[in-house]
């Protein structure tokens, strides 16, 4: 039997795997937040295109349509405390993204996505999403020359938690940049 994966092959297996959800429901962690840390993981997550429509047959309901989930990932960048400056040890991370922006998914346009612990105000903390997500931007642009339309930004400051915010390392997983492919 041969092994080698085809991009056409892992694209069914996505389509598969998101129809299934939404015959099935949502298994726990079907739908958990991949965490990829190199260029080729980070390809592979992100190649499904965005708004995948499913015609899905419904039991006893007959054909309707249904929209995938646009693909992304979660990158555990960095930043001193209430601040948006990256950490260094964070550079490694974004020159794989910026790596895979720049081969395979040269075409691609991508939200960055930035989340913080619940610490703080939720007006301070959606600020400084923004602001780690807007730095998360500049860094790529300046330091990989990506095109700074292919990357948008939105902050959402600590609305959609990961893990629970009542420990360092569930505040840790919180403080996040998602990359949400677009188009």
């Amino acid at each position: 039997m041969n092994s080698t994966r085809t991009p056409r092959h892992f694209r069914l297996t996505q389509i598969l795997a998101a129809t299934s959800l939404i015959l099935l429901g949502n298994p726990a962690g079907a739908s958990e937040l991949l965490f990829p840390t190199t260029e080729a993981e980070i390809v592979k997550a992100l190649s499904l295109a965005p708004e995948t429509t499913l015609q899905v047959k419904s039991l006893g309901k007959g054909l309707r349509t249904v929209k995938t989930e646009p693909p992304k990932v979660g990158a555990l960048i960095h930043f001193d405390t209430n601040s948006a400056t990256i950490k260094t040890e964070s550079y490694p991370l974004l020159r794989e993204y910026a790596n895979a922006l720049q081969g395979d998914l040269t075409d691609v346009v991508l939200e960055i996505a930035g989340h913080t612990d619940s610490q703080g105000s939720e007006e301070y903390n959606k600020g400084l999403s923004i602001r780690r997500a807007q730095k998360v931007k500049e860094f790529l642009v300046l330091a990989y020359q990506i095109d700074a339309h292919r990357l948008t930004i939105k902050g959402y400051g600590e609305s959609q938690p990961i893990a629970p915010n009542t420990t360092l390392e569930g505040r840790e997983q919180n403080r996040r940049v998602e990359f949400i492919r677009v188009r």
